[in-house]
């Protein structure tokens, strides 16, 4: 056997253990209910059971933490098997796309909610003339209403049947949707009930109101749509162009799996990449 060649075994093999290595002390942390290893995962299964419920999927946030963890785990595997470190960048996507998939899909789902708000309030205000009972109103304009303003009309309404009071049920979706110019919209309702105001009015004057805030985001979205392409695009660029060496020389970047510093390097980057995206983010995450 020449020195190549052992050395070639024995970094696959040096690899092999620090995977097992890494499992085993996953593992460990995990046995623990206090460590914080076992919180952080915890709440990462909250937060995906949470979007799952706001998108009413029928799979659960355990289930698709669990298959994530399993992507994770087969991605150096299959690299040592395939003997190609490429497939070692499945890993990051595997890692953070389905939560941020669920993340978009949600905040579509928001956008489109507040998108329907204006027609909700202006149909409430309308059934409100005709009937003084706030639950009968909803309940009419429920009806009327598209998905997912209906989706979401509709599960207050159970709520209110399974006992719930009224004004906690649209307390309870609020938080569920989460938009704060939806929730400003439900307190506005409440506070007029409680209050004794003429809600048709207040309907009216908030709807007016919200068409005049959804024309102002409107001009911010347009301001910084260019932006965000830029940085979808240059997120998108390492992959591409590594697909494209890899495509056209599957053994070019062989020195960056073979070597310490290689690994170095990618860790490196990797870093500086994750933080290039989460400052682009937070950059144009312009609110008003």
């Amino acid at each position: 056997m020449t020195a190549d060649t052992m050395t070639y075994v024995l970094g696959y093999l040096g690899l092999l253990l620090l995977v097992v290595g890494a499992a085993v002390t996953v593992t460990l942390l995990a046995a623990d209910p206090s460590s914080s290893l076992r919180l952080a995962w915890g709440r990462y299964e909250n937060e995906l059971e949470k979007l799952c419920r706001f998108l009413l999927l029928d799979r659960t946030g355990a289930s698709i933490a669990r298959l994530q963890l399993i992507g994770v785990g087969l991605t150096p595997v299959l690299a040592f098997v395939l003997d190609d470190f490429i497939y070692l960048l499945l890993a990051p996507p595997i890692a953070l796309a389905p939560y941020y998939v669920l993340k978009g899909k949600a905040a579509e789902r928001v956008q489109r909610l507040e998108g329907q708000l204006d027609s909700w309030l202006l149909l409430l205000s309308n059934a409100l003339k005709a009937t003084p009972s706030l639950g009968e109103a909803i309940a009419s304009s429920a009806k009327l209403m598209r998905p997912p303003m209906g989706e979401e009309l509709d599960l207050a309404l159970k709520e209110m049947k399974l006992g719930t009071p009224l004004d906690q049920a649209i307390l309870n979706m609020s938080t569920r949707v989460g938009s704060p110019a939806i929730s400003s919209a439900l307190a506005t309702i409440l506070v007029g009930r409680q209050t004794g105001g003429d809600l048709p009015k207040i309907m009216e004057e908030s709807a007016a109101t919200l068409r005049e805030m959804a024309r102002l985001e409107g001009v911010v979205r347009t301001k910084t749509a260019e932006g965000k392409t830029q940085a979808y695009v240059l997120g998108l660029i390492p992959f591409v162009l590594i697909g494209a060496i890899h495509m056209v020389d599957e053994h070019w970047l062989d020195p960056l799996g073979s070597s310490t510093l290689g690994f170095a390097i990618i860790s490196v980057a990797a870093v500086l990449w994750i933080t290039a995206i989460l400052l682009a983010r937070k950059i144009l995450a312009v609110d008003i």
